[in-house]
């Protein structure tokens, strides 16, 4: 039409005066100069539509739209279905998106393929038969675009957008069968969390302008992760995060429940603003939004949702000694008789499989470890606990009792090659792994823990390589075997670093998060014991890998409360949004080195958000031989930690804390410290299972109007909101610099004000205090009531002779 009403110069006219000749002339130019432009101007803008509706092919069908007071519906139609260049990867044609309000404060935003079931994490949440104060959506401040397809969150309270999804203004919707992505706007740059990760900053992405973390289990020695390429993810998937927003100096909180390998992409544009960019593999878009109020808060509803965390036995706040190398009974035993020799408070034995015969779960090594029941009982005597290490990986063995049990039941990981049982390689050599799907795999879990409890009475689980981890990539059956020839044959080499996958399904992927996820673990083509077609093409360890971990803790945790009856102590390496409900949890293989000892406090930090709040590092470093002035320090630091262990590898020099005369003073205080202040520990964990929430905070998670909290959280941490615990991270540091609120603080040492309040002012203080090697700075909160109790001796901890501090 608007090309009909532009009037195209004439391509012959009459001849005019010789006096007009010029000015008509330049008449007709310019006539079709500009005709010239228009045209231009038309297939540009056409070329411009053209190409929006490439990058945003989402729109709502209007006609769809359903708002039902708590839920609202509706269809997402995609303008063009598109197969992936490069990979026969076929994209969504429509999409089905729900909006609830499961509380007041909490908002999910689900988008899944229209008429198509796909694979969701299924995930029981534990209050989710429970009434919740629900909400209406429009008083939610939900509210949506039609074409392109986009939303926004407003805070009822403020009316400012807190998350902003648009398809217009970034392209940030792509829906394909093995690759999602979206992106969400946040108005503030502060981000946390999202994990499993090492970093030496609580603080996401402050070492570069854009960062990648990738969210997927792995069995790795806990690579430093700035952001920088992705790829450094460590044993466990949590996809949650908090972002601060500096105009109300409150929190929001997003969950993505999604299981499958994923990266976060961070970006900082110019401006107070972020945008975080979600690439998945697989799975849906599944967002929990929870709206601004305290950090404390928001974990707490999230905790709520995903499960509170259990409560541990009270010994488990103790002191725990562990080694990789400890080859015989009298090893042990030995280090027993030292520590006590030294009054250092003991009150766990650990065992890592040096115990076990051949490196097979459920056994004791009949000549290395010979009386070991027996050494046990008499720990138990001396009220000193036992808890001995258990792999995932059950040996494989056509006379083994367990593989026996998983084959007759069909309860093990089913090979997408051999339809048989898929075989890897662990410590005991070729291994296979229970499916937590099939119907008697607890059943035969509780046998074999049975079993050991029979033979030594342990007290607690230590939960080790449940990434799944594996020696090979994918499968490696043993060679001997008709499985293992067949499979040598069809790849023509060594099975050790292949894996039967089908290239098409997965090394052909368009997009791979971190690189490479079959690293290090199963094949992903791998499938759980299933009862129906559609659970055979989902229940594939492509979708349910970082799932393993936690249903091996919720089976090791209901053995405790079923069979023996009593409190559980469960330790993982690999978690789940969920493991909290049943299990604690230790930052994995990391090194005797400076940084590694800081990088501990950003640990706790991620893993109280998280819902596992007792956590802690292997203190004096798991890989290389430590010093003497880093063990000390770091066992000070490390007997405030929840979880109190020293561990190091068998390679190692040893590192117990009576090497040193001056580590041995130093622990046995900063032991007897926390003892002290040990029923305030407790009775703040009691809380956190109760109501969730933190157990151990950076500064600003209790004073977000004081700024410079924020520079605080990696060199002092608080134990609930009252103890503030300052330690030496810096290697011959003799003083110990910590900023203070502007409040009355007291020193735990001699009960000294190192800081007075002063009325009306808005910040604190730096002070400096003495770091000497015999104790460790621990301040009280004026105004606090701290239950406490006098630690002269090892064993008082269980004392009822408690004074209150106030």
């Amino acid at each position: 039409f608007f090309f009909l009403m532009i009037r195209r110069p004439p391509r012959s006219t009459p001849k005019p005066s010789s006096a007009a000749s010029d000015v008509y002339k330049r008449q007709v130019i310019l006539m079709k100069f500009g005709y010239y432009i228009i045209c231009f101007f038309l297939i540009a803008q056409s070329l411009l539509l053209a190409s929006a509706s490439e990058n945003n092919p989402f729109y709502v069908d209007p006609s769809s739209v359903k708002k039902d007071g708590y839920k609202w519906t509706m269809k997402l139609i995609n303008r063009h279905a598109r197969t992936m260049k490069d990979t026969a990867d076929r994209e969504i044609k429509a999409a089905d998106v729900t909006i609830e309000g499961v509380d007041v404060n909490v908002l999910n935003v689900k988008i899944a393929e229209f008429g198509q079931s796909r694979w969701e994490a299924p995930i029981e949440f534990p209050e989710s038969g429970k009434q919740y104060k629900r909400e209406l959506v429009e008083n939610m401040g939900f509210q949506f675009t039609n074409d392109p397809f986009g939303f926004n969150i407003v805070d009822p309270d403020s009316d400012d957008t807190v998350v902003e999804m648009s398809q217009a203004k970034d392209s940030s919707l792509q829906f394909f069968d093995k690759y999602l992505e979206i992106g969400l706007w946040y108005p503030g740059r502060r981000i946390y969390g999202l994990g499993e990760r090492t970093a030496g900053d609580f603080q996401l992405c402050t070492e570069h302008e854009n960062c990648t973390y990738t969210l997927w289990g792995k069995d790795v020695g806990c690579p430093y992760d700035d952001g920088n390429g992705g790829g450094k993810s460590a044993y466990g998937q949590e996809p949650f995060y908090m972002i601060y927003l500096p105009s109300s100096k409150l929190f929001i909180g997003v969950f993505l429940l999604n299981s499958n390998d994923q990266d976060a992409l961070i970006f900082k544009p110019q401006g107070g603003n972020s945008r975080v960019v979600h690439k998945m593999i697989g799975g849906i878009f599944n967002f929990y939004f929870f709206y601004p109020k305290k950090a404390d808060v928001i974990m707490k509803k999230y905790h709520e949702l995903v499960g509170r965390p259990y409560i541990a036995p009270f010994w488990s706040l103790g002191y725990h000694q562990c080694r990789y190398g400890w080859n015989t009974l009298d090893k042990v035993k030995e280090v027993v008789a030292k520590l006590e020799e030294k009054d250092i408070p003991l009150e766990v034995v650990w065992a890592d499989i040096d115990y076990m015969m051949e490196f097979a779960d459920f056994t004791v090594d009949p000549v290395r470890y010979k009386g070991l029941g027996a050494f046990v009982k008499d720990l138990h005597k001396k009220r000193i606990k036992y808890v001995p290490i258990i792999d995932a990986g059950l040996k494989y063995n056509e006379t083994d009792k367990y593989f026996l049990l998983g084959e007759q039941n069909n309860c093990f990981i089913k090979s997408a090659f051999t339809k048989k049982t898929l075989i890897g390689k662990v410590w005991p050599g070729a291994a296979v792994f229970l499916s937590w799907y099939a119907p008697f795999s607890t059943d035969i879990w509780h046998e074999g823990l049975k079993d050991l409890y029979e033979l030594v009475e342990f007290d607690g689980i230590w939960l080790d390589m449940n990434e799944i981890a594996n020696f090979c990539r994918g499968e490696c059956p043993p060679s001997d075997t008709e499985d293992g020839f067949q499979y040598r044959r069809m790849l023509r080499e060594s099975v050790d670093d292949k894996d039967p996958h089908d290239p098409k399904e997965f090394d052909d992927l368009y997009y791979k998060p971190g690189g490479d996820p079959t690293d290090k673990t199963v094949s992903l083509t791998g499938y759980e014991n299933s009862t129906n077609d559609f659970e055979d093409k989902t229940r594939k360890q492509f979708n349910t890998h970082s799932l393993w971990g936690l249903y091996e803790a919720k089976a090791t945790h209901k053995f405790f409360t079923d069979k023996l009856k009593r409190r559980p102590f469960v330790l993982t390496r690999s978690n789940f949004p969920g493991s909290g409900l049943y299990a604690s949890k230790w930052l994995g293989d990391n090194y005797s080195n400076w940084g590694y000892l800081r990088y501990s406090i950003v640990g706790m930090y991620n893993f109280q958000m998280f819902g596992i709040p007792l956590v802690g590092s292997d203190m004096c470093g798991f890989g290389g031989d430590t010093t003497e002035e880093l063990c000390l320090r770091w066992m000070q630091l490390g007997s405030f930690y929840p979880f109190t262990r020293n561990h190091n590898a068998i390679n190692a020099k040893d590192q117990e804390p009576y090497v040193w005369e001056s580590v041995a003073i130093a622990s046995r205080n900063a032991l007897r410290q926390k003892y002290s202040i040990l029923w305030y520990y407790y009775t703040k964990l009691y809380e956190v299972s109760l109501i969730g929430g933190a157990l151990v905070r950076p500064l600003f998670w209790e004073y977000p109007e004081d700024e410079n909290t924020f520079a605080t959280a990696k060199t002092s941490f608080l134990i609930g909101p009252s103890v503030l615990i300052a330690p030496v991270i810096e290697e011959g540091a003799k003083t110990k610099t910590v900023y203070l609120p502007n409040q009355n603080w007291y020193s735990l040492q001699d009960f000294t004000k190192v800081l007075e309040y002063v009325p009306k002012k808005e910040v604190g203080a730096n002070i400096t205090l003495p770091a000497e090697f015999d104790y460790v700075n621990v301040l009280i909160r004026g105004g606090s009531i701290i239950t406490y109790q006098d630690a002269l001796r090892a064993k008082v901890r269980r004392t009822d002779q408690l004074k209150a501090l106030q």
